[in-house]
């Protein structure tokens, strides 16, 4: 009975503390393709083309598959360019890599899509190789 109990409190604790964005996948998300993220992609985040770039307000719009979304990019924001269709490592980005008609994946904060909250993370899909925004090769 005893450890029966134990058992239940266990997986109890186990369960409490787990959230559809695990700590391991937390590290490793950006080398994950846009559109793989297990759990997240298709569920929790939003995927689209950017419609429009705000520099002032720092904010992007994007069309989703259920409507215009706004993402708003704080200093808090990751921001990933996924380059495995060019079968290359991801890299960080800026949000100079942000450009019109790119598609992208959104994490807001909070893993809730909300329009004009601030993004977790975003996914800028590369297909085309070229200057990345600090001028170097995107090799």
């Amino acid at each position: 009975m005893l450890k029966w109990i134990v058992g239940v409190i266990g997986i109890g604790i186990m369960l409490w503390g787990s959230t559809p964005y695990a700590h391991g996948q937390r590290a490793t998300e950006m080398f994950i393709p846009l559109g793989q993220s297990p759990g997240l992609s298709g569920k929790v985040t939003v995927m689209g083309k950017i419609e429009a770039i705000q520099t002032k307000d720092r904010t992007i719009a994007i069309a989703g598959p259920s409507g215009p979304l706004t993402a708003k990019i704080t200093d808090r924001t990751k921001i990933w360019l996924d380059r495995s269709k060019l079968q290359q490592t991801n890299r960080t980005g800026t949000f100079a890599d942000l450009k019109k008609d790119l598609v992208v994946e959104v994490l807001y904060e909070g893993a809730e899509r909300r329009d004009k909250a601030p993004a977790d993370w975003i996914k800028v899909q590369i297909t085309e190789p070229g200057v990345s925004s600090a001028g170097k090769p995107a090799s």
